[in-house]
């Protein structure tokens, strides 16, 4: 993982459909989480008022490192910063962790790429200077 920056942390409620057969949480159910804990971290950058039909992002890639099995019954909290800023896109790391039990620590970690998009013009757009600038200040603390 990258170097962390302020991050947000989201706690997550394993919900009975998460679970498959084998009693664990589906691969597919952390990019859930990842978003959950990516739209808190959002809420810091974007401003509340921003036209998303104008201007907005793009997720362009998405990576999940598997390291161990969460359960029906473990609490779980999201973490993601952001670990590496562009001229038009950035990377958001993320972290979920098992904070109870017999086994708390990292179950998985991944990362996003984020690209700014401007969708009048419909092409990719340079970060906007407002939130370049709070992504920096995030990553810098």
């Amino acid at each position: 993982m990258a170097a962390q920056g302020r991050s947000v942390r989201v706690p997550v409620q394993v919900r009975f459909a998460d679970v498959d057969m084998a009693g664990h949480v589906h691969n597919s159910v952390y990019l859930h989480w990842f978003e959950l804990a990516r739209m808190e971290y959002l809420k810091q950058v974007i401003p509340a008022g921003n036209d998303w039909r104008a201007r907005g992002l793009i997720l362009a890639r998405n990576e999940v490192d598997h390291r161990m099995p969460v359960r029906l019954n473990d609490a779980i909290v999201a973490e993601a910063w952001c670990s590496a800023i562009g001229r038009s896109s950035f990377d958001l790391s993320y972290r979920i962790q098992r904070t109870d039990g017999e086994r708390p620590g990292v179950c998985a970690e991944g990362r996003s790429v984020l690209v700014c998009f401007d969708y009048v013009n419909e092409r990719s757009m340079a970060i906007p200077a407002d939130w370049n600038q709070a992504l920096d200040a995030l990553t810098q603390h």
